[in-house]
């Protein structure tokens, strides 16, 4: 990540002669300070938002599911979802059954490369039509974009931070400290 943040700064300063330097020193520029910031900002949010899918397989332990071809009748239950989605005409996203207490998301980059996971103990507390309706409920969220939406209000304030952090760490060295 920091890497590839190096590589679009260093772009960014090469294409629109842009010097990162301005925006320390006895003066601020806030352009140049603006820029770096919206860069940093949402750089690490469209890279999370790229890598969810991958980063809730690998990290939350999920039994991916073949809703084409069940193993279990639970399995085949949760074909429920195809249904979900045949509804909202969206094309069927992964489904996963985890470890856990009782929960469920939804996520991925975009509506057709999305994945809904419940949990165990979400399956062992609800009936089927309660577990129907949390599962239209993620369904919902992979229909209205919320992923990315998210991915936007979290880059805006990765923006926010990065630029005000900055001012304050300014203002602090060269007005307090002196």
């Amino acid at each position: 990540i920091v890497v590839m943040l190096n590589v679009i700064l260093s772009i960014v300063s090469v294409v629109f002669g842009i010097n990162w330097g301005g925006m320390a020193g006895k003066s601020i520029n806030l352009t140049s300070l603006s820029i770096y910031a919206l860069i940093i900002g949402f750089t690490g949010s469209i890279f999370s938002l790229l890598t969810s899918k991958m980063i809730a397989k690998s990290t939350m332990g999920l039994q991916m599911i073949d809703i084409d071809n069940p193993s279990t009748n639970l399995e085949a239950w949760l074909s429920t979802v195809r249904e979900l989605a045949n509804r909202a005409k969206l094309p069927m996203p992964e489904v996963a059954i985890y470890e856990g207490d009782p929960n469920a998301f939804a996520t991925g980059p975009s509506r057709s490369s999305s994945l809904v996971a419940v949990s165990t103990g979400l399956l062992q507390l609800m009936n089927k039509k309660e577990v129907e309706a949390v599962l239209g409920h993620e369904m919902t969220h992979v229909a209205n974009g919320d992923m990315v939406t998210m991915t936007l209000v979290q880059g805006v304030m990765n923006t926010f931070v990065v630029f005000l952090s900055r001012v304050i760490g300014w203002a602090v060295d060269r007005q307090v400290m002196r």
